[in-house]
């Protein structure tokens, strides 16, 4: 990322949670403190880290439907950021109000749109959408929307749902220039071999004045520290990168885009349980779709939603929002 040296960080390492073959490390950059995965796998082979990846096509209820205290909290919050009609009525519209006081209800009901403002104001591109879920989210609130993702399965099931979806990668498939008003990548830029080929691509696609929103995990977390190789991010073989705010706020500048905002968090379902059973085992399935988060998982999170206040940059999580000047 900066041409810096990396030595060995972690190595021994195996795939934690499906059965990809093979042992790697990750070196750490002593100038910027980039994570990268060591053996890097050529771009060819990259798919093979996924045959036994998540699958795609899990039928999810519509978040906002029902009379429960989690689909008006949700409704309420999204009024609060701006999608107005969403709240029912003037109840759930005060749920929102003071789910700005709760972080982890904020944060949980945050989550659904990424923290995307409203109201609707153009096109929004999902990178990697998976089969859709979040498009489908984003359009019921207002928005265009249009995907991209490179796994085929997932593809099929979000055409299913009347999605504009291309398949295929950022390198390969993203040639719009300009037409984008905003454009998310959840969770993907960790995964990618170059991500300043990607990030100059994805600026290209940006119309001047588009916002970008990366969220990625943190390698500067209070997850890591407290686990090191047994965090529940590193996440060999597939993050091929890891950043912290710092170098990603650096990366994303060299790509031509200006920080707009950063923020941290503590969301993160299952980072303290996964990395417990990482550190005893070596193992933690990810197959249980009903796992619920320990005692332990709920008061790490709290503890570190607390611990944010002090050191903003310490969450799970970064949520990173750029954008590519309007001159």
């Amino acid at each position: 990322m900066c041409d810096g040296l990396g030595p060995v960080l972690y190595e021994g390492l195996r795939d934690r949670y499906w059965d990809a073959l093979g042992v790697w490390s990750y070196r750490r950059c002593t100038s910027c403190s980039h994570l990268w995965l060591d053996p890097r796998p050529i771009p060819e082979d990259v798919g093979k880290l996924y045959a036994s990846y998540f699958t795609h096509g899990i039928e999810r209820p519509d978040p906002f439907t029902g009379d429960g205290i989690w689909p008006r909290f949700r409704r309420g919050v999204m009024q609060s950021l701006g999608y107005p009609g969403i709240a029912r009525d003037g109840t759930e519209s005060l749920f929102g109000r003071i789910a700005r006081l709760i972080p982890p209800v904020w944060e949980e009901c945050e989550e659904l749109c990424r923290s995307v403002a409203g109201p609707p104001r153009g096109i929004l591109l999902d990178v990697g959408c998976g089969d859709g879920t979040y498009l489908r989210t984003m359009r019921d609130l207002g928005w265009k929307v249009r995907g991209l993702e490179p796994d085929a399965q997932a593809v099929s099931v979000a055409r299913a749902h009347g999605l504009d979806v291309v398949e295929g990668t950022v390198e390969s498939s993203l040639r719009d220039r300009d037409a984008y008003d905003v454009i998310t990548m959840s969770h993907v830029i960790e995964h990618v071999v170059d991500p300043a080929q990607v990030l100059t691509v994805v600026r290209d696609a940006l119309r001047p004045g588009g916002t970008l929103l990366l969220i990625t995990p943190n390698a500067g977390s209070l997850g890591h520290r407290r686990f090191g190789a047994s965090w529940y991010h590193l996440d060999p073989p597939r993050h091929l990168q890891l950043f912290t705010v710092a170098n990603l706020a650096a990366r994303t500048a060299a790509a031509g885009l200006a920080t707009l905002r950063w923020r941290t968090t503590g969301r993160g379902h299952l980072v303290y349980d996964a990395s417990r059973s990482i550190e005893r085992t070596g193992r933690f399935d990810l197959r249980d779709s009903s796992r619920q988060a320990s005692r332990g998982d709920q008061a790490f999170r709290l503890f570190e939603e607390v611990l944010l206040m002090a050191k903003p940059d310490w969450g799970e999580e970064i949520l990173f929002f750029a954008t590519k000047s309007a001159s």
